[in-house]
C-alpha cells in the first residue's frame, strides 16, 4: 500500500468507519485500537488506514454526508503529530495534507493535481466551493453530442485536478457541463455547479466542455474503481499557438515538472498527466498562413 494514515473516530463510529474505509476497493484498516496520546478517558479510535490511493479520503466525507450538520469529529493525524478535522476541511485539503506529510510517495505515485490549490474553492469546510455551469453556447443538447463526436475525449477519475490543469497550462475554460439521465441521454447541468457538493452526493457531472477559441476538449469521468491507460496508447491532440503563447506554455511545462517531448523548429510537444500528448505549431507559419488564405 503506497499511503499510511492514522484515521481517529468516536468509539460508537469506529466499526461503522472500518466499513466505509473497507468499501473502498484499494483501501484497508490495518489496525484497530484505543487512541493514544490524548488521556485516558478519551472515548476515540485510532485507525490505521492503508490506501493505494486516496480515493478512500472521498468515499468518508460521502459518509460524513449523510449525517448532516453538526458532521462526527472525524480527525487525520499526521506523523508529526497534527491533528486536522475532516468538517474543517475538504476532501482535497485532506488529500493534499496526507501526501505532504508522506513525500516519498511522490517517487512511486503520479501526482495529478490533487493536492495543489483549486481557485473555485473556498477553504472554509467540507461543503465549501462552488463555479457556475455557464454553458456557453452549448444550450442545445444535440450540440453537446455533436461535440462528442468532434472533439477529443479525454478519461480522467477527478474532474476537477483535470479542469484545473487546462486552465493553468492552456487558459481552456469550462463552456459546458453535462451528465447522462437513467436512460443514457445527455442533459445540460443548468443550475450552480459544487464540486465538493457533488462529489459528497454522488452526483458529479459525467462530461465537462472545455475551449479556448478554436481548440475544444471534452473531459469524460470514469469510475475510480476503473484503471485508466496512463502511459499507453495516449491521444495526440494537434493545435497552434502564437509565438508568444508557445513560450508561455513552454515555461509552464518546465517550471512545472511536465513532460516535454519538441521544441525544435518552433513546435512544441509535451505529454500532460492525463495520457494526452499535446503538439502545438506556431499560428503565423507559413503553411499556417497559406492554408488560412486557401480557405
Amino acid at each position: 500500500m503506497a499511503y499510511r494514515f492514522l484515521l481517529e473516530a468516536p468509539e460508537s463510529l469506529a466499526d461503522d468507519a472500518n466499513t466505509v474505509v473497507s468499501s473502498v476497493p484499494d483501501a484497508q484498516v490495518l489496525i484497530m485500537r484505543n487512541s493514544h496520546g490524548l488521556g485516558f478517558d478519551d472515548r476515540y479510535m485510532d485507525l490505521t488506514v492503508a490506501a493505494h490511493s486516496l480515493a478512500v479520503v472521498e468515499t468518508i466525507y460521502r459518509w460524513l454526508a449523510e449525517f448532516g450538520e453538526p458532521y462526527p469529529e472525524l480527525r487525520v493525524v499526521l506523523h508529526d503529530g497534527r491533528r486536522v478535522r475532516l468538517d474543517r476541511a475538504d476532501a482535497s485539503l485532506i488529500i493534499g495534507a496526507i501526501r505532504r506529510d508522506q513525500p516519498w510517495v511522490e517517487t512511486s505515485m503520479p501526482m495529478i493535481g490533487s493536492h495543489e490549490p483549486k481557485p473555485w474553492l473556498e477553504r472554509g469546510g467540507m461543503v465549501a466551493g462552488q463555479e457556475t455551469s455557464r454553458n456557453l453556447a452549448l444550450d442545445r443538447p444535440e450540440s453537446l453530442i455533436d461535440r462528442l463526436d468532434s472533439a477529443p475525449t479525454i478519461a480522467t477519475h477527478n474532474l476537477a485536478p483535470a479542469e484545473q490543469f487546462y486552465a493553468e497550462m492552456l487558459e481552456l475554460r469550462v463552456v459546458a457541463r453535462a451528465h447522462r439521465d437513467e436512460h443514457g441521454e445527455l442533459e445540460v447541468i443548468e443550475e450552480e455547479y459544487r464540486p465538493i457538493q457533488a462529489q459528497l452526493a454522488a452526483i458529479e457531472a459525467d462530461y465537462v466542455f472545455l475551449e479556448n477559441g478554436p481548440l475544444r476538449v471534452t473531459l469524460q469521468r470514469t469510475s475510480r474503481g476503473m484503471p485508466l491507460p496512463y502511459g499507453t496508447n495516449p491521444i495526440q491532440i494537434r493545435t497552434t499557438a502564437s509565438p508568444d503563447q508557445l513560450a508561455t506554455i513552454k515555461g509552464r511545462i518546465l517550471m512545472n515538472g511536465y513532460t516535454l517531448l519538441d521544441s525544435d523548429a518552433g513546435v512544441l510537444s509535451f505529454a500532460d498527466p492525463f495520457n494526452a500528448i499535446w503538439i502545438i505549431t506556431p499560428s503565423n507559419t507559413r503553411a499556417n498562413r497559406a492554408a488560412a488564405l486557401q480557405g
